[in-house]
């Protein structure tokens, strides 16, 4: 079962030397680095519980070796509700890679559906680090909006919040990008592409 594994610190330094050690200790995921304001900074880890459990342990022993007043709080949720998807990250990578992987083998009796499926897998299976502003205008233009937003919602919040950045007309911008959930995210996207003529 997956779990969650939150340490908070006071500073870059420390956040990037417990991400380090809690990566290098167990089989987790870097899920989201955070800067949660006043110097404060959050990462967060997924994984299998005990893998996450003794992650945070060594991270946080990582963190008080530099110096134990950089710590603020640790913490592991086991098994944390599906919801938090949208407020940290993905909590789920193996899952969605389960998903994506059950897609693509998905056989239709009718050859023509199986080609249009065949499309669609391969564009939401492009990786989403080399997706960028100027890939997704001409996403919107050859496949339509709702392609495009399926395949945004079939990314970390982490990612949509940097894509965010790259756009100059979106309704936010600053830290209210850095602060947006997925749904929020999302939300901005659907009303630029909605309202923007992207031949100009």
């Amino acid at each position: 079962m997956q779990a969650l594994g939150l340490i908070e610190t006071r500073g870059l330094l420390a956040a990037v030397e417990s991400a380090d050690v809690m990566l290098k200790a167990a089989e987790v995921t870097l899920v989201e680095k955070t800067y949660v304001g006043g110097g404060l900074v959050s990462i967060a880890v997924t994984g299998d519980v005990g893998a996450v459990t003794a992650a945070v342990e060594a991270g946080t022993a990582a963190v008080r070796q530099i110096n134990s007043e950089l710590l603020v709080s640790k913490h592991v949720i086991p098994r944390p509700h599906e919801e938090l998807d949208d407020m940290i990250g993905s909590v789920k990578p193996l899952e969605v890679a389960k998903l994506q992987t059950l897609k693509s083998i998905k056989v239709e009796p009718k050859e023509e559906t199986s080609v249009v499926e065949d499309k669609r897998t391969i564009s939401i299976e492009l990786d989403s680090e080399e997706i960028n502003k100027f890939m997704l205008d001409q996403k919107v233009l050859d496949h339509g909006l709702e392609e495009v937003l399926e395949l945004l919602n079939s990314f970390k919040v982490t990612k949509l919040r940097n894509l965010a950045r790259e756009y100059e007309q979106l309704g936010i911008a600053g830290r209210m990008i850095s602060k947006a959930d997925k749904k929020t995210l999302l939300t901005e996207f659907n009303d630029y592409y909605s309202n923007k003529k992207l031949d100009e």
